[in-house]
């Protein structure tokens, strides 16, 4: 019944649920959608080998989105999609740059680097520089009691101080004198001063060593630098001498030297 001369309010079908039945919905959303994970994943996994075209496809996109933009009475759709899809090609763009960044970028360099065999502790670790996995002779072992601990004023991956991560470092060595350390066994939270057990470091079988890359640092540094610090505190405890720029390496059986990767493609 109709009271006071007022006309009746329309009635809403479905409300908000009802939006995702209608075409129009996803004609607007789909596209933009398919342009953030096309550009999250290209980057991710492309950016390091098509760095350039990562820009280009980005830079291509924003300026299909300024055409929709000038175009915005012709079609009804063309202003909602010209101010979404820049949305959509920061968001995947930036995303995939993270990602590729922090986690992708290693598997890359794994997949890239050569393998280096019967590597001696004294072979200066210039002449493996691009190695990303190395296998030690035989009576080359980590010396855990010239380990050293480097604890961090954060949590790793975290903003709020807390406890710190512990970051370790111990010298690679063989049955020979070394003046000069030229190879680092490294991990978090697995070594005590004086003492190491980070990976397989006290296997006497192990042999392997998986070398630690550094990131592009773009949105967020990698382990390596603290590695360097908890190296050079072992330096000092120990009165030991190293190269400017050694190598920094997991301690790892011959057989698991794929497992830094693995962990890494896992992530991304």
């Amino acid at each position: 019944m109709n009271v006071g001369g007022f006309p009746p309010k329309p009635q809403v079908q479905g409300g908000f649920l009802a939006s995702f039945r209608q075409k129009s919905f996803w004609a607007l959303w789909a596209p933009h959608m398919a342009v953030f994970l096309f550009l999250l994943l290209f980057y991710t996994f492309e950016f390091m080998q098509l760095p350039s075209i990562c820009i280009l496809l980005s830079f291509s996109f924003l300026m299909i989105a300024g055409m929709l933009f000038v175009f915005k009475h012709e079609v009804r759709t063309f202003l909602p999609a010209a101010m979404l899809l820049p949305v959509a090609v920061a968001a995947g763009s930036i995303g995939g740059l993270y990602t590729y960044d922090v986690y992708a970028i290693y598997p890359h360099f794994y997949s890239n680097a050569r393998l280096y065999t019967d590597v001696q502790p004294s072979l200066p670790s210039g002449s493996v520089g691009d190695a990303g996995k190395l296998i030690f002779t035989p009576s080359s072992f980590v010396d855990i009691n010239q380990s050293a601990a480097y604890v961090t004023e954060y949590h790793w991956g975290r903003s709020k101080p807390s406890r710190g991560s512990i970051f370790c470092a111990a010298p690679v060595r063989d049955l020979h004198d070394i003046r000069q350390m030229q190879y680092w066994a490294v991990g978090v939270s697995c070594c005590s001063q004086g003492d190491f057990w980070c990976d397989d470091a006290k296997d006497s079988k192990a042999q392997g060593g998986i070398v630690i890359f550094d990131n592009e640092g773009f949105f967020s540094g990698s382990s390596f630098d603290e590695y360097q610090k908890a190296a050079k505190k072992a330096e000092a405890t120990h009165h030991l001498l190293s190269v400017h720029h050694p190598m920094y390496i997991r301690w790892a059986h011959k057989d698991n030297l794929d497992k830094v990767a693995n962990e890494y493609n896992m992530k991304a």
